[in-house]
């Protein structure tokens, strides 16, 4: 039993989702919804990651060759997406879609924030990895302990609300707006620079 395996792929996805960076993300997307609703969010967010993730883990390689889509345009539709959402946050209108019951924790929480395309690709090179079955099963473990740092890390995150207050949400909002475009110029960037790699 390859124990590294299981560390390997805790680490890495915990690095790359990044829980203590998206948890402000996750605080101005529910600052309208109550206690119960953001812990309902927050649940949905990392269930909907969990989903996302080990389709991609399973199922990924035949969908994207199915439908000939690359890795690199996956990584340019998220950065896209994120853009989008990063433009409402900027502007405040993250709240209004909230108040519509937009369901945030499906998107942008659970994708491509979470489940973006850095953790689907790690997750799938981490399997590819694995040669046996006991193998596999100690990766699938190791990302479901990373999303439950993840799922911790989001549901604590919600206490910080009383401690900011209105307008404190309000600057934080704007703050991660500016640093989520620049997190999807980057996922721009990558897809691109693959792309030129590739020729």
């Amino acid at each position: 039993m390859n124990l590294k395996l299981l560390l390997t792929a805790f680490i890495t996805l915990v690095v790359i989702i990044d829980p203590v960076g998206n948890s402000p993300v996750y605080l101005t997307l529910t600052r309208k919804t109550s206690p119960e609703g953001q812990r309902r969010f927050a649940n949905q967010a990392v269930l909907a990651a969990t989903v996302v993730i080990f389709a991609f883990v399973f199922l990924g390689k035949y969908i994207l060759d199915y439908l000939g889509i690359s890795l690199e345009s996956l990584t340019a539709a998220g950065g896209v997406l994120l853009g989008i959402v990063a433009l409402d946050m900027m502007k405040g209108k993250v709240d209004t879609e909230a108040a519509r019951g937009a369901n945030v924790a499906l998107v942008p929480l659970g994708t491509p924030l979470l489940a973006g395309p850095g953790a689907v690709v790690a997750s799938l090179l981490l399997m590819d990895r694995a040669s046996s079955l006991p193998d596999r099963f100690l990766v699938a473990a190791g990302i479901l302990a990373a999303l439950a740092v993840v799922w911790v890390a989001l549901r604590l995150s919600t206490q910080l609300m009383r401690l900011l207050k209105e307008a404190g949400v309000d600057l934080l909002t704007r703050i991660m707006g500016i640093l989520l475009a620049a997190i999807a110029v980057e996922f721009i960037h990558e897809a691109v620079a693959s792309w030129i790699a590739k020729g």
